[in-house]
């Protein structure tokens, strides 16, 4: 009994490490959802805000910046405004624009 539970403690903690996969084309719906576009434009390189189509950054940055944007201009979105799935989505369509 002990080894099973030690096994699925280890299962559960390897499910709980994987990376997020998003999927862009939700990406693209939350992006507009979330009125990103009004900053950064309908393409995410055409508005008054930085230019983040072709996004080159990870995951866990990403979502650090979203959560704590340290910017006066830049919303902060908390995980109970975005999920954190939602942030793979708008990551992974933000990567296709390339």
């Amino acid at each position: 009994m002990r080894y099973f539970a030690t096994l699925l403690l280890a299962c559960l903690l390897i499910a709980c490490s994987s990376p997020l996969v998003g999927v862009p084309e939700n990406g693209k719906r939350w992006y507009f959802m979330h009125n990103c576009y009004a900053c950064h434009g309908k393409n995410a390189n055409n508005g008054k805000a930085p230019k983040i189509a072709g996004l080159h950054m990870n995951y866990s940055n990403f979502n650090r910046r979203l959560r704590n944007a340290k910017s006066a201009i830049m919303p902060e979105y908390p995980d109970n405004k975005i999920s954190d799935q939602d942030v793979a989505d708008i990551l992974s369509w933000l990567k296709s624009l390339e």
